[in-house]
């Protein structure tokens, strides 16, 4: 009797389950073609004289090589704060210099420490002067050396130089679309979607507009991935770029 009362029950649970539960598809309407669409990457480039120039100095002593190969030494704080006080006689901003006592040694590789000195400087018609006289400052002494330095020039309304260099990106990709569309016979339509897009270094010149520059070094640091290496950084001339993957419609 009891076997045959949960067989009924069975049945009854069969009959009250929607086709759907019973593996049925669901009733939807056939879905529309989706419209065809080109994707393709565009380049965009813009320069100006820069403004100033950041300067990170790597100071130290020259390497001692034991048995055992380089032995690590370190710089006085004392020897880094010299540095600092000329730049102050020279006109620098004391709020805009840092010093970091335990910077990696750029000269040497990673396994070794260095003192840094960063600061910016807005007279670029006097960078040169400054650079020789603290040379000669440094040499007249007996002590670290300055082993290493980079400069990277920049402008102070980045922005507007990347906009610049962000339309261009995308007349560029229209362009490429255009030639696309034609070897397939159809016309351009609007534009579907646009991303930013930073290509992977050494594959094609980095782009990333101003974020480029503006992490192109840390203090401390070393030269950060993707930065704008291959782009002009020079005392006449900052350039930014900025590459664009965008997607056009294609119309019959």
């Amino acid at each position: 009797m009891k076997r045959t009362f949960l067989t009924l029950l069975l049945i009854a649970s069969l009959l009250f389950v929607p086709a759907t539960g019973l593996g049925a598809p669901p009733n939807q309407e056939a879905s529309s073609d989706l419209p065809m669409s080109v994707t393709v990457l565009g380049y965009g480039a813009a320069s100006a004289p820069p403004d100033s120039v950041s300067v990170n100095l790597y100071i130290g002593e020259q390497p001692s090589y034991g048995p055992g190969g380089p032995e690590l030494s370190f710089v006085e704080p004392e020897d880094l704060e010299e540095v600092g006080d000329f730049l102050v006689e020279q006109g620098i901003d004391v709020e805009s210099i840092e010093i970091n006592y335990l910077s990696r040694n750029y000269a040497y590789g990673p396994s070794s420490f260095a003192g840094e000195v960063a600061f910016s400087f807005n007279e670029l018609d006097r960078l040169l002067d400054l650079m020789q006289g603290l040379l000669d400052e440094m040499e007249g002494r007996r002590g670290p050396t300055i082993q290493g330095a980079n400069m990277v020039f920049r402008v102070e309304d980045c922005a507007a130089l990347e906009l610049e260099a962000m339309r261009a990106a995308l007349d560029d990709a229209r362009q490429r679309a255009s030639r696309m569309a034609g070897l397939l016979d159809m016309s351009l339509g609007r534009v579907i979607s646009v991303s930013e897009d930073v290509s992977p270094v050494g594959a094609i010149r980095p782009a990333g507009g101003c974020i480029a520059h503006a992490g192109q070094t840390s203090i401390g640091g070393y030269y950060l991935m993707g930065s704008s290496s291959s782009l002009a950084n020079t005392p006449s001339e900052v350039e930014v770029a900025i590459m664009l993957k965008a997607t056009f419609s294609l119309q019959p």
